[in-house]
This record gives structure tokens, C-alpha cells and sequence, in this order.
């Protein structure tokens, strides 16, 4: 065996080592995908090596996959007079998306901007680029209808390091309060 087939085969050996120690089956016999931690909701309690998940968060809407589309419109969101719920949003500085709340916000007659938080897992805190989820939170003040855009600064601001033109730009939520 040559060295170099010595030291590549080594090096797997290594890697197959390494991933078994720190990898876990995640598959039930049946082929399914068995649920793990770090898909747990912002309900549950956190692990002691996190942070505490955010609070106050009211119903929850998950932003859905990763899109290519530069500007797209997701819901409607149907809620109550008073109300909470939050707009979950994939962040990761690392991967160009970096959401916030586009200017105008939402009617200030229909919903009251609550807050913005993060959470961050105990996995994601450990990889080098890692990202975590950013709450967008509202309170429905009276019946109406309204939308709450949120642009990613990667491709929308032009002054953003590491602007491009092909990146996912706004995701609109239309909001309907009864």
C-alpha cells in the first residue's frame, strides 16, 4: 500500500471514529426520522448548556425553508384582538441571512410590535458559523388587516457587506386580525 493510500485511509478511519463517537443514529427501523433536541419548540424547557428560550412569544409561525425566491409572501396569519404571536426566521450572518423588520412596520392600529428575541441551541452555539432563530413578536390591537415585511439586509442593503442581488430579499406576511 502506498503512503498516500496509508494516510487517506488513516485519515477515514479517523473521521468514521470521530463521527461515532459524537453522531447518534437518527433513524427508526422503519427508515423515519427519529425527533431530536434540537428540534425542540420554544416551549420546551432548555438544556442547562443553552440559553433559556425566549418567553412571551404567543403562537409561533415557523418561516418556511430557505427559499430562492427574491421576494415572497407567506400566510395569511389569522389572530385575535389581543393576541400575541411571533414570526420565527432563520438567522445566520454566516449564510448572508440577516432578518429584520422593514420600514413602515405593520399598522400601529392593527398590531403593537411586542419584541424581537433569539435563541440559540447548545449544537449551534458549538459550530463555527453556527445560527440561531429570531423571534419577531406582535400583539393584535383591534380587528383589520395589515402586513408585517421582513427584509434580510444581505439583499436588500447595498452598503451590507456581502450584498448580492440573487439573495432572498423580503418574506411578507399578510395579517388578519378578527
Amino acid at each position: 500500500m502506498s503512503p498516500f493510500a496509508r494516510r487517506t485511509s488513516a485519515l477515514l478511519l479517523t473521521g468514521i471514529t470521530l463521527c461515532a463517537a459524537g453522531c447518534q443514529d437518527t433513524r427508526t427501523p422503519n427508515g423515519r426520522a427519529k425527533p431530536t433536541s434540537a428540534s425542540a419548540s420554544p416551549t420546551s424547557s432548555p438544556s442547562p448548556s443553552s440559553d433559556p428560550e425566549p418567553t412571551g412569544l404567543g403562537t409561533v409561525h415557523q418561516d418556511p425553508a430557505y427559499s430562492k425566491d427574491l421576494d415572497r409572501t407567506e400566510g395569511p396569519i389569522t389572530v385575535k384582538s389581543g393576541e400575541r404571536f411571533s414570526i420565527a426566521m432563520r438567522q445566520n450572518i454566516s449564510a448572508r441571512a440577516d432578518w429584520s423588520l422593514a420600514e413602515p412596520g405593520p399598522s400601529a392600529a392593527v398590531l403593537r410590535k411586542a419584541g424581537e428575541s433569539t435563541y440559540q441551541t447548545a449544537r449551534e452555539k458549538e459550530l463555527v458559523g453556527g445560527g440561531h432563530t429570531k423571534y419577531f413578536t406582535f400583539e393584535a390591537v383591534k380587528a383589520g388587516q395589515t402586513r408585517i415585511v421582513l427584509a434580510n439586509s444581505f439583499g436588500t442593503d447595498k452598503s451590507a457587506n456581502g450584498y448580492s442581488p440573487t439573495l432572498p430579499r423580503t418574506v411578507t406576511y399578510q395579517v388578519t386580525v378578527r
